[in-house]
């Protein structure tokens, strides 16, 4: 299968607005219904910067979307760097809120009765399924009108004195009438309200629609954080027993990433309940701290076995070090005793013909003078093996990107100190790949793909 490389655009994909795909095993009810199985929904990702983007900027250059995606990876670790900080501090953490600088992903979906759209984060290290509600105490902006539970039929809020409430937050109003929740997110980002029991409408790959109720949503009647004026809550696509979104719709989902270059690639997918894909080869999956850890054990570049020990990538019992793969940042971050061998190993290559160059911004990125197209025809492929054989195969469009038209950089860079070890596998390290994650069954899967040929059934023309 041969991957080209576009557009530098590459790196500014990564604020993308997601539909989602369900299993018809979730359903409770359909506009659109059918005595057999139900069809399994599907919607395209949409590029942030297509023309069929509700955020397409035409002003904007290629370059100036990579600088918003190196400077969001930047907020990204900053923001999880509090988090190791304090490992056993997870009251009422809902992980990290990805900021607006094109590192992050949205799904659009509709809720309430009749629907109203939704612009969601989607984020792997929350688990909580919440959205702006009137009335607003203090809200911040965002593209769509703000949700009105006085004005759905299907919206209920929870009791404070039922089992749902106290499992959950044991939270309640000032009324002690209706349970509350009380999220406080690492990077000084926040929203409070109601839990309430709520419908979500998805569109079908049929031009139908699916009903599911949501037995646990967060309704936000005091929220914070968000300066971009786009995403109106966040979809948690973590675990918690209590109240995440995942629990409630299946312990699997697969997320699959194509040619994140390209703005007009329409097979991106995201994938919950029963029909997530679970192909490839597996490997083992640890849930701690509202994060998915997977156990990386070596780094190739081509024939190339990195003499890296194996324990560099190892979390510790006290919650330090190990590897998360992070939908919030599109760089990949590597503990130095990782890093450092395989940065020698690329400059052993490169430096001999090519002008290495500093970047000069926040962080110390490996740069060369000359372009991708041109300069890295024949540069091997670089694997990371996990546990069990699982690989993940990082081509020159995954490992490098273009900054400026004369200066190409690594896409992956050494963990800062006050990650106290963690390294993060970011997007554009899991392009061209499915990724299925089985909670239950405390694996993840990695497949290497064409997301047009995940499945022909969902692949639009």
């Amino acid at each position: 299968m041969a991957l080209t490389l576009t557009s530098p655009r590459a790196v500014g994909l990564l604020v993308c607005v997601i539909s989602i795909i369900l299993s018809p095993s979730l359903t409770n009810g359909a506009s659109k219904t059918n005595s057999m199985k139900p069809p399994r929904m599907a919607m395209a990702l949409i590029h942030p910067h297509s023309i069929h983007s509700p955020y397409y900027n035409p002003n904007a250059t290629d370059y100036d979307l990579v600088e918003r995606a190196i400077d969001g990876s930047i907020a990204r670790t900053r923001s999880l760097s509090k988090l190791v900080a304090a490992p056993n501090d997870y009251a009422f953490r809902g992980g990290v809120i990805a900021d607006n600088k094109g590192v992050a992903f949205l799904v659009k979906l509709s809720v309430g009765t009749p629907p109203v759209p939704q612009l969601l984060i989607i984020d792997t290290g929350s688990n909580l399924f919440w959205f702006q509600c009137e009335p607003c105490v203090s809200c911040f902006p965002q593209s769509l009108p703000r949700f009105d539970p006085a004005k759905s039929s299907s919206y209920s809020n929870i009791l404070c004195n039922s089992v749902a409430c106290n499992v959950s937050t044991h939270e309640c109003d000032s009324n002690k009438e209706y349970c509350t929740y009380n999220l406080k997110y690492i990077d000084g980002a926040s929203t409070r309200g109601n839990l309430a029991t709520e419908n979500v409408t998805f569109e079908t790959s049929d031009e139908g629609t699916m009903v599911i109720p949501i037995t646990k949503i967060g309704c936000g009647h005091e929220n914070s954080g968000s300066v971009d004026g786009q995403q109106s809550g966040l979809l948690g696509l973590s675990y918690n027993y209590y109240y995440s979104f995942i629990q409630q719709v299946g312990l699997k989902f697969s997320i699959c990433l194509g040619d994140v270059h390209d703005p007009q690639y329409p097979y991106n997918q995201l994938v919950l309940g029963d029909d997530a894909v679970l192909e490839g080869k597996s490997t083992t999956l640890d849930l701690y701290g509202g994060h998915y850890y997977v156990n990386l054990q070596g780094i190739s570049v081509g024939e190339t076995r990195l003499k890296i020990d194996p324990g560099a990538f190892k979390r510790a019992p006290s919650g330090e070090g190990g590897v998360v793969l992070d939908s919030g940042t599109g760089l990949t971050w590597l503990k130095g005793d990782g890093y450092v061998p395989l940065q020698n190993e690329v400059q052993r290559l490169l430096d001999p013909r090519l002008r290495r160059v500093k970047y000069g911004r926040k962080i110390e990125l490996l740069c060369y003078a000359g372009t991708m197209g041109k300069d890295l025809q024949g540069f091997p492929v670089v694997t990371f093996h996990f546990e069990n054989g699982a690989e993940l195969i990082l081509d020159i469009n995954s490992m490098f990107f273009q900054v400026t038209p004369a200066m190409f950089c690594m896409t992956v860079v050494q963990s800062d100190l006050t990650l106290r070890g963690l390294s993060l596998i970011g997007v554009l390290a899991q392009q061209y790949h499915n990724i299925g994650y089985d909670i239950q069954g405390k694996q993840l899967f990695i497949q290497r793909i064409d997301c047009r040929y995940l499945d022909q059934q969902s692949a639009f023309p």
